[in-house]
């Protein structure tokens, strides 16, 4: 079962899933706007992809950026996420830079969450979560594959391997090639979250094909889900207001088919 985790006024892990809007400009002040809106639509956490940021290795200009963001934001939690292009993101950076501006980012007390690659050199990367949390953020440890989705069991896998990493929340994110891939992303998180861990799961099968991933994470164990405000950050996604119209529908479904019939 999975045990919640609070960060300012959100709690992950229990209820519905929570909508995520990603900020993807790359100048300070779009980010400012960008930010902005995402409060407006009602985004219960915010991500910069700090990829997209035209000065992202400026690590006092990117710190800069990001205290803005938290004023703007106030009470939503902020993620902040660099992609590297080996997982789908924006721009070529050193491990060194990498880890630099992670650490950074956690240590300015702006960060509520650090998303961490945590693939390729394991051994660092375990060291950075470690850093990460002892100054006080959350640690998604995530995995992205743009091409395909593996099965289930070497997806289960990876979410045992990414527990053992020592990081709050799990994400994967798939390229699904047939409907069977959605449902192996899908299955595989809800065992992980059934048999292996407390901790909250994100998942997502993205594209088109893996749409009903988006919407139906309380079913299957998704914590957490992406929409747009503007840009979409990734294949599939959803503008928020959309999101939110279906994944309402879909638990009023539930609630309703869940709840003992009265007798005619």
């Amino acid at each position: 079962m999975t045990k919640p985790i609070q960060i300012k006024n959100l709690l992950i892990g229990s209820g519905l899933p929570k909508v995520c809007v990603p900020l993807t400009s790359q100048t300070r002040e779009e980010l400012g706007r960008e930010a902005a809106a995402a409060k407006a639509a009602g985004a219960d956490l915010v991500e910069w992809r700090a990829d997209f940021y035209e000065n992202l290795t400026d690590a006092q200009m990117t710190l800069e950026v990001l205290k803005e963001l938290s004023d703007i934001l106030g009470q939503i939690p902020l993620l902040f996420t660099i992609r590297t292009k080996e997982e789908g993101g924006s721009c070529q950076i050193s491990t060194r830079d990498y880890v630099n501006l992670n650490i950074a980012a956690a240590q300015s007390q702006k960060a509520d969450f650090v998303d961490v690659e945590v693939f390729g050199e394991e051994e660092e990367k375990k060291a950075l979560i470690t850093e990460i949390q002892s100054a006080g953020a959350k640690v998604i440890a995530s995995s992205h594959d743009f091409e395909k989705t593996d099965d289930q069991e070497t997806l289960l896998k990876r979410f045992q391997d990414m527990d053992a990493t020592g990081a709050d929340i799990l994400k994967i994110a798939v390229m699904p090639n047939e409907f069977e891939d959605v449902a192996a992303i899908m299955q595989a998180t809800s065992r992980m979250s059934r048999e292996f861990t407390e901790k909250p799961l994100i998942s997502m099968a993205m594209g088109s094909l893996g749409s009903i991933s988006r919407i139906a994470g309380e079913n299957f164990g998704s914590s957490v889900t992406f929409a747009a405000v503007g840009a979409a950050s990734a294949p599939g996604q959803f503008p928020i207001r959309e999101l939110r119209m279906m994944m309402d529908a879909l638990h009023e479904k539930n609630r309703t088919e869940d709840s003992p019939r009265m007798n005619d």
